[in-house]
């Protein structure tokens, strides 16, 4: 490493600054920087998405676990064009095994949850550090910058997410039209009682989306942490002032050699001169001087008392993260910890409102609310009991075979939510879709019939919106099948 082949201002900067600063050396180099990330991750990842296809949380859980041999990746190329190289794509193979099986267990393990992992991953790195050699430089390097990282950590975090529903948005508007029925059927017929029952098809798409916006984030978020890396090691070891030193140096080569030249020549005539004997006599004298007495302070510290919960668990956290500065902790995490227990509980207290509020209805109080009137019009479509045959489901496959497909799916489906509303009794408001009506129906329960009426639903959505026509004995099926009886009749 020399320092007069940096290419970047070498200065004492804030913590801010610094992050800047690795922020700029990956925008110098976006693209090299993005595709190393990749090359450290692409054939683990694919392999995972062969063997965990039918799992894709899984998947993404095992991706952003080895996230950090990406991280590793930029910070080999960024570190080498700091220092005025640029590797090789030979170099850069080489380096692919290094960042999975160099150090395994402490990369991917011990401190994989360690918020300071950008900062210290230079010092396996680049300096070759382990044990205690490590843990102390470890303390060096994240004594300023720490809660400066957690926050980018927090805003890398934050971007990810937007960044992945942008993706996802684009993935939408870009489906040719007609292909998107399984997202929109989907999205319609979703239940709230099973809110992460998705189609496979739309969760590997996210899984995807969130895939590529980790790694868009992490490039940055490992070339900020080595900005806040050399901005303590130029605080540690004064490589601004080792740089001044070394441009005074060059500019006064001259005027230092001649008065090194003058002051040889005087030493020599001044050692001819003069006595050995008195010199030491001198000097024997200035030593003694009361000046030149060392003196010498001993302070006592009282042993500090236990600190209860938050030393504990400062020291708790410091002995987990391997020492890597987090020995003010307790102070930074009191306030953060207390404002998660008071979210924790005020969370909990909501949801158990929420989910015993019909404990607050009152039946038959005076200024209550009277049941709204049936929904006559849904959708634009006529539901009320007199618009309909007595026998829906007659007349239905009677337009069918006529060969009329749309007349014969809109009555069945008109007749299915009027019946819902006077044999289930499901509330059904003009504004609803056919999601919401889906499930309001969920809502009700057995006497509604839902499984009838997501066939129903399901069968009048692929065909008013994706020009799906079902099978003649789909039809067939769902008129024989209709259960809403009223009064003996169907």
């Amino acid at each position: 490493m020399q320092l007069e082949d940096v290419t970047a201002e070498i200065r004492p900067r804030s913590d801010w600054e610094a992050v800047d600063l690795g922020l700029a050396m990956v925008r110098r180099d976006f693209w090299r920087c993005f595709a190393f990330w990749w090359l450290a991750v692409l054939v683990p990842t694919a392999v995972a998405g062969v063997l965990l296809w039918d799992s894709p949380i899984v998947w993404l859980l095992m991706f952003w676990w080895w996230k950090p041999a990406g991280g590793r990746m930029v910070l080999f190329e960024v570190s080498r064009r700091l220092f005025g190289a640029r590797p090789a794509m030979k170099e850069v193979l080489l380096q692919v095994p290094k960042v999975w099986f160099r150090r395994f267990f402490n990369r991917f393990v011990w401190t994989r949850f360690s918020p300071w992992l950008p900062v210290t991953m230079a010092v396996v790195d680049l300096e070759g550090l382990a044990g205690k050699s490590y843990r102390q430089r470890c303390r060096q390097v994240t004594r300023r910058g720490e809660s400066v990282m957690m926050w980018f950590y927090l805003l890398a975090d934050a971007a990810a997410g937007w960044f992945g529903l942008g993706f996802l948005m684009v993935v939408w508007m870009f489906l040719p039209e007609g292909q998107d029925q399984a997202w929109r059927l989907s999205i319609e017929t979703w239940n709230p009682d099973q809110p992460f029952d998705f189609p496979d098809l739309i969760v590997r798409t996210v899984v995807l989306c969130v895939m590529l916006a980790m790694s868009l984030t992490d490039v940055f978020v490992a070339g900020a942490g080595f900005g806040v890396y050399i901005n303590n090691r130029t605080a540690i070891e004064g490589w601004d002032v080792e740089l001044a030193f070394r441009r005074l140096g060059r500019r006064l080569a001259g005027v230092v050699s001649g008065l090194l030249v003058m002051g040889l020549a005087c030493g020599q005539w001044a050692a001819g001169a003069g006595d050995p004997s008195e010199a030491k006599v001198v000097m024997e004298e200035v030593k003694s001087h009361p000046d030149f007495k060392v003196h010498t302070v001993t302070d006592r510290i009282p042993e500090a008392k236990g600190g209860g919960f938050w030393e504990w668990l400062a020291k708790w956290l410091d002995g987990l993260f391997g020492g890597m500065g987090v020995g003010s902790m307790g102070g930074m995490l009191r306030p953060l910890v207390l404002v998660s227990v008071i979210g924790v509980l005020a969370a909990l207290i909501a949801w158990l409102i929420w989910k015993n509020r019909h404990w607050f209805a009152v039946a038959g109080v005076v200024g209550a609310e009277e049941k709204p009137a049936r929904a006559r019009v849904v959708m634009g479509m006529e539901v009320s009991a007199d618009t309909l045959p007595d026998d829906v489901p007659g007349a239905a496959m009677a337009l069918w075979r006529e060969g009329k497909r749309q007349e014969a799916m809109g009555l069945l489906y008109r007749g299915a939510i009027s019946k819902v509303m006077d044999v289930g009794g499901v509330a059904i408001e003009e504004s609803d879709t056919e999601g919401d009506c889906l499930r309001r129906v969920h809502e009700a329960g057995g006497a509604a019939h839902p499984e009838y009426f997501a066939g129903v639903t399901g069968a009048w959505i692929g065909l008013a919106y994706a020009g799906k026509v079902p099978e003649d004995a789909t039809v067939e099926s769902l008129c024989r099948g209709w259960p809403f009886v009223e009064g003996g009749n169907g």
